[in-house]
């Protein structure tokens, strides 16, 4: 009973002041808050990615004559960047004059200006000829200029494959020893350019396809990134300030002599061992309520997905237990209430930058560092919070686990075996 009175009252001076509950609560979530932000902006769980509608100005100057009767190279290409397949991507306008459309690219009414030229479609039939389409794009843009230029460079891509026909037929008549006059390079060109336009081009199994947009296929990707980035660096936040706060609830101890409190307490019926009991039980109750409401408040602020129930709970008594016995033997070796505050905060940030706590919002870390970080109990703490929000199984973290337990039982024996000697 005197043991529960003594965690009672410890619990209710941890929760009375404002340094413990900002340090618990507020510190973990706002600076993994303002690191998310460092690191890629806010997240929402449902934020997703979505390629800009790029505005385009077509200016048809194609003057189509002499062709293949209906045959119109500018009209193919208008129509083409028209087509539904690219809806999704381009909104494509037709504009009187090269001016206005120049004009509207100015002004950012639109993204891109196409300039289709007079003779295009005679360069496209004619295999002595060219032809050049001038794209003005706005500079402040990158992307959708750029997927323009590439659907109007492969769409000439076709035409020139007519040239190439027209002159591959023209060669292969010389090598025969017949005559490759100019008509028939453009019957060649033209019985082409024919067949790009035709149904049988685009039909399914034709050696040359329309695009086609198609989903990408393999395992579908998380509903937020965001969320997935954000979740390393508030596992590092939690452990980092549950060891803090681990070494600060046993730091009680300390205050208490200092005050004459505890001196008071061994003048009644009561055992080291139920005064330390006690107080350990408080720091574990105090640990247990900091880990919950942290893992809830990420999830509700951030959409952090911890992973599998059983999995959190058993990562969360690993690092409650080994952050309550490392405080517990960090503070048996303070002889003063002054040196709590720069040997609490010294030890807690080195152990934590050994331990990887400050790093996980890095990609790219080395193996050396990662087997340095094993060298700590956070660091093993945070590869078990690492391993939960991958979605692990309880089999996967038992490792990570027991070494927290062994490791935190040990502090506590070496704690407890120093505080004894002192009070004896």
């Amino acid at each position: 009973m005197k043991t529960l009175t003594i965690a009672a009252k410890d619990l209710t001076h941890i929760f009375q002041s404002v340094f413990s509950l900002v340090m618990m609560f507020g510190a973990p979530l706002m600076i993994t808050g303002l690191l998310s932000f460092a690191f890629g902006g806010r997240t929402s769980g449902t934020d997703t990615f979505t390629l800009p509608v790029t505005r385009v100005q077509v200016v048809n100057l194609d003057q189509p004559v002499g062709a293949a009767p209906g045959f119109a190279a500018g009209k193919l290409l208008v129509a083409f960047l028209q087509g539904q397949a690219l809806s999704d991507v381009l909104t494509v306008t037709l504009a009187a004059d090269e001016a206005s459309a120049r004009t509207a690219v100015d002004e950012q009414q639109a993204g891109v200006a196409i300039i289709i030229p007079p003779d295009f479609t005679a360069a496209a039939t004619s295999p002595d000829r060219s032809a050049t389409v001038v794209i003005y794009r706005d500079p402040t843009l990158a992307i959708g200029p750029g997927i323009v230029k590439d659907l109007v460079s492969r769409f000439m891509d076709g035409f020139s494959g007519a040239k190439i026909a027209g002159q591959v037929t023209a060669d292969g008549l010389s090598a025969a020893g017949a005559e490759a006059d100019q008509a028939i390079k453009d019957t060649i060109v033209r019985a082409y350019t024919a067949w790009l336009q035709s149904d049988e081009h685009g039909a399914e199994g034709a050696a040359v396809p329309r695009l086609a947009v198609v989903a990408p296929t393999g395992a579908a990707q998380p509903k937020s990134q965001g969320a997935a980035r954000i979740g390393p660096i508030m596992a590092g936040m939690l452990v980092f300030f549950v060891f803090f706060m681990g070494g600060n609830g046993a730091e009680s101890i300390i205050r208490e002599a200092e005050q004459g409190t505890l001196a008071r307490q061994f003048s009644t019926p009561t055992s080291l061992s139920v005064i330390l009991g006690g107080k350990f039980i408080g720091v574990m109750v105090s640990l247990s309520i900091q880990v919950a409401v942290l893992v809830l408040a990420s999830l509700l602020l951030f959409g952090i997905q911890w992973g599998q129930a059983a999995t959190v709970m058993l990562v969360s008594l690993g690092l409650i237990v080994a952050s309550a016995g490392f405080g517990v033997m960090l503070m048996s070796l303070i002889t003063s209430s002054r040196q709590t505050g720069p040997v609490l905060g010294g030890v807690m940030t080195l152990t934590g930058m050994l331990g990887g706590l400050f790093t996980t919002a890095m990609p790219t870390i080395p193996a050396s560092f990662d087997r340095v970080a094993l060298m700590t109990p956070q660091g093993w703490a945070l590869q078990g919070w690492k391993l939960a929000l991958s979605g692990a199984g309880v089999g996967q973290t038992l490792v990570p686990v027991v070494v927290m337990l062994v490791m935190g039982s040990a502090f506590l024996v070496v704690g407890i075996v120093l505080f004894r000697r002192r009070f004896a």
